[in-house]
C-alpha cells in the first residue's frame, strides 16, 4: 500500500444567480492498494504541508491503533 498526495483541480462553478464560484484546489491524499484501488482518502487541507502532516499523523497513529469487535 502507498499514500498518494495530490492538489485537487480548481473549477468554476455557476450558480444559480448568475455569480461564479470557484472550488478545488485543496491538498487531499488517498491510500492506495499495490492493484491502485483506493482504500482510504483524506478531506481538503489548505496547504501542501498541512496535508503532508495528516497523512504522517495518520501513519504514526494507525500505528497502535487496537482491533475492536463489534
Amino acid at each position: 500500500m502507498y499514500f498518494e498526495i495530490y492538489e485537487r483541480e480548481r473549477s468554476v462553478v455557476a450558480s444559480l444567480r448568475g455569480s461564479r464560484l470557484m472550488g478545488g484546489g485543496d491538498w487531499r491524499w488517498r491510500l492506495k492498494r499495490d492493484d491502485d484501488q483506493i482504500v482510504a482518502s483524506g478531506d481538503g487541507y489548505p496547504t501542501r504541508s498541512q496535508c503532508e502532516r495528516a497523512v504522517f499523523d495518520l501513519k504514526q497513529e494507525i500505528a497502535a491503533a487496537p482491533l475492536r469487535f463489534l
